[in-house]
């Protein structure tokens, strides 16, 4: 992991070129945790940001139509969100299984997505 730094410390500011290579891998990892990752994930466009009517009404109507495990929706959540999602999935929270998956918690505070409360019959 750390032979790139020779190749990474041709592109660092000069004031870099000095730091030890510890130093220099651990500013190239945050710089791309913060910048490069963020951009990478607002480029990529999930289908459930903004689902059509015609997908809701598909999934919603048939108990297993979404199988845990199997769905891109955990991808969707920021990590400091994770405890939403990590509720209703492991914690077999009684309102996705009363009302819907994801329930508003989840939905509202995991996802930040409207359009996705209640829309699954929960089947875990």
């Amino acid at each position: 992991m750390r032979g790139h730094i020779v190749e990474m410390a041709l592109e660092l500011p000069e004031g870099l070129l000095g730091l030890p290579e510890d130093v220099q891998w651990y500013i190239w990892n945050l710089y791309g945790k913060k910048y490069v990752m963020t951009e990478l994930i607002n480029k990529f466009e999930f289908i459930w940001h903004k689902p059509s009517y015609r997908l809701m009404t598909l999934v919603s109507c048939d108990q297993g139509a979404i199988q845990h495990g199997h769905h891109e929706l955990a991808d969707m959540i920021d990590d400091e969100n994770m405890w939403a999602y990590n509720n209703c999935v492991h914690g077999h929270c009684e309102n996705c299984a009363h009302y819907g998956f994801p329930c508003t918690n989840s939905a509202l505070y995991g996802f930040e997505n409207p359009y996705l409360v209640c829309l699954f019959h929960a089947n875990f």
